[in-house]
């Protein structure tokens, strides 16, 4: 009884949510639903990054260790991969948009690499990209001095917009590159 009772709670709860007519974008639509600001100007979903398999992280600018290295790795791996790099995208979504502009994510990964596409959404569309693909994040601290603690693993979405693998941050690139090249045309 008391499960029936939590179950229909949970229902009413979801139903009276969606009153607005805007159903939440939950799961794998997410990719395809929620629109990103880009660093180079466009406005995109993560699904319309198909046409080269992509390795997408997520992360934020102001972060003092794991970000900055997951990206330095990130220009190894186009490097181990040499010309078959041209057929890789890598993508940076921010976890923290209110900093994190498209503006600001351009000059900071060109840092990096320029060719480094950075993605800045809403709290609301970020996090449903993030739960599609099982990454968590949550804020620590208010204002300036605000960090992230946030899953720091690459995942690769193949040409079609499929999540194909999952990288973990301790990862070595070249256990990376050899799994990528099987993946790579």
């Amino acid at each position: 009884m008391k499960r029936w009772l939590a179950s229909s709670v949970v229902a009413v709860a979801l139903l009276v949510g969606c009153a607005d007519g805007q159903a939440p974008v939950m799961g794998q639509a997410a990719l395809g639903a929620v629109k990103l600001e880009s660093s180079d100007g466009r406005t995109l979903a993560i699904r319309d990054l198909q046409g080269k398999p992509t390795l997408l992280f997520f992360g934020f600018t102001h972060c003092p260790e794991v970000c900055p290295l997951s990206l330095v790795k990130a220009v190894q791996i186009k490097r181990l991969l040499g010309p078959a790099a041209d057929d890789l995208q890598v993508a940076f979504v921010t976890v923290d948009p209110q900093r994190d502009t498209p503006a600001h994510l351009r000059d900071y990964l060109s840092a990096f690499d320029t060719t480094f596409l950075g993605l800045a959404g809403d709290e609301t569309g970020t996090r449903a990209i993030a739960e599609s693909l099982g990454v968590s994040y949550r804020r620590v601290g208010e204002g300036d001095m605000a960090t992230f603690e946030h899953t720091a693993s690459w995942f690769l979405l193949g040409a079609d917009g499929q999540l194909q693998d999952v990288y973990g941050y301790a990862m070595s690139e070249q256990a990376i590159v050899e799994k990528l090249r099987m993946r790579l045309p």
